[in-house]
């Protein structure tokens, strides 16, 4: 085989998707049909008291569904050109693909997407961009990417961050990322990594934590969780309990992994998965199925491959009942990794992103199936990122 794809098909993992199977809630669809080191510190800042509202448009190129996405539909980036992504929605029950933006509605050439995120009632969709850069934040000398909202027809496009300063105090090659912005449970928020990073030598310094801003606009960010000797990044929340799965990394001692922080960021974080060298969690949003019972989730093994111990990155689940790791794609080749993955929210599906060289496309996971499928959904070798 080329890659191993098991411990989804088993029954023993099926909390995650047992109850969703046979509970799925009155209002929810029950199936698709879809085929470096840092010093790690994280107490920077990520407010500003320069408002960044706006409603202008991403240029959606075909006008979709003005209300709620369907369960049946997922969202994926197609890499147009390497600074140029477009946000795609594809509806595994017709097989549908639409352009939900393309970016150009600042009159740019387009902008690459830093994560992305749906509001638990998918009546909105939340980005991290370049896009739509005001004059003020051109002043800072700083390209910074902000927090975008709008609605699954790529309407109503609302800026939430405001004007970060350029606090680089002429630090080396000082740089500010906005990334993997995720909704809270209610909608009224939006959670999201703020880092601030620079050369001391050849050694990158910095950090990141957690922040949230308004999902309305017009609220200044603030901090979600205390200071933590590790950084910060890549807030998911749990569309059931409001709970935030972060991933800590580069931490000052052992500690890196998956934590579950309280849905307002309070109390201690209990550990879900750690990095221990066996298993080593990677910078990607963890993506929860509907009913809080379980996420998906990126981490590197080392497999023998053609007779050599080789580092792959493979896709994982996690049982929150059974507190279980369970591998569901771990690649068996060289040079083949996958990026990143995404629960259908009654976990009746996976879809992910694996990369063969320079390609990337699209699979999907039928866990309907006995034995369950794994089969390709794109062939244009740019399409990635998926979100449900």
């Amino acid at each position: 085989m080329r890659w191993s794809t098991h411990g989804l098909f088993a029954s023993s993992l099926l909390v995650f998707a047992s109850c969703a199977l046979a509970c799925t809630s009155a209002g929810s669809s029950s199936g698709t049909g879809a085929p470096g080191s840092s010093s790690g510190s994280s107490g920077s800042s990520g407010s500003s008291g320069s408002s960044g509202s706006s409603g202008s448009s991403g240029s959606s190129a075909d006008g979709g569904a003005a209300g709620a996405l369907p369960a049946s539909t997922f969202l994926f980036v197609s890499k147009a050109t390497p600074d140029h992504d477009v946000l795609m929605a594809y509806d595994g029950a017709s097989g549908q693909v639409r352009t939900v933006t393309d970016l150009r509605g600042d009159g740019s050439d387009g902008w690459a997407i830093n994560g992305s995120g749906i509001s638990v009632d998918r009546t909105r969709i939340v980005i991290s961009s370049l896009y739509g850069a005001t004059q003020a934040d051109v002043d800072t000398m700083l390209p910074t990417q902000h927090v975008w909202t709008f609605a699954p027809d790529g309407s109503d496009f609302r800026r939430l961050t405001p004007v970060f300063p350029n606090t680089g105090g002429g630090r080396n090659q000082f740089a500010i990322e906005v990334r993997n912005p995720s909704f809270s449970r209610t909608g009224d928020d939006v959670l999201y990594g703020y880092g601030e990073y620079w050369y001391e030598g050849t050694t990158l310094k910095g950090g990141s934590g957690i922040w949230s801003v308004g999902a309305a606009g017009g609220k200044l960010p603030a901090l979600f969780a205390a200071p933590s000797p590790c950084s910060l990044v890549d807030p998911s929340v749990d569309p059931k309990s409001g709970r935030v799965a972060v991933i800590h990394s580069v931490c000052a001692g052992p500690g890196d992994g998956i934590y579950l922080y309280a849905e307002d960021g309070s109390g201690a974080p209990e550990k879900l998965v750690a990095s221990d060298g066996t298993l080593d969690v990677q910078l990607e949003p963890v993506r929860w199925a509907a009913d809080g019972s379980g996420f998906v989730f990126v981490a590197s093994s080392t497999v023998a491959i053609s007779g050599t111990n080789t580092i792959v990155r493979g896709l994982y689940a996690f049982d929150m009942a059974a507190h279980k790791v369970i591998p569901v794609v771990v690649p068996q080749v060289a040079d083949t990794a996958v990026v990143d993955g995404a629960a259908a929210p009654d976990a009746t599906g996976i879809v992910y992103c694996l990369r063969e060289g320079t390609v990337q496309n699209l699979r999907f996971i039928d866990l309907t199936k006995s034995p369950a499928t794994d089969a390709a959904i794109t062939n244009d070798g740019k399409s990635c990122h998926p979100i449900w």
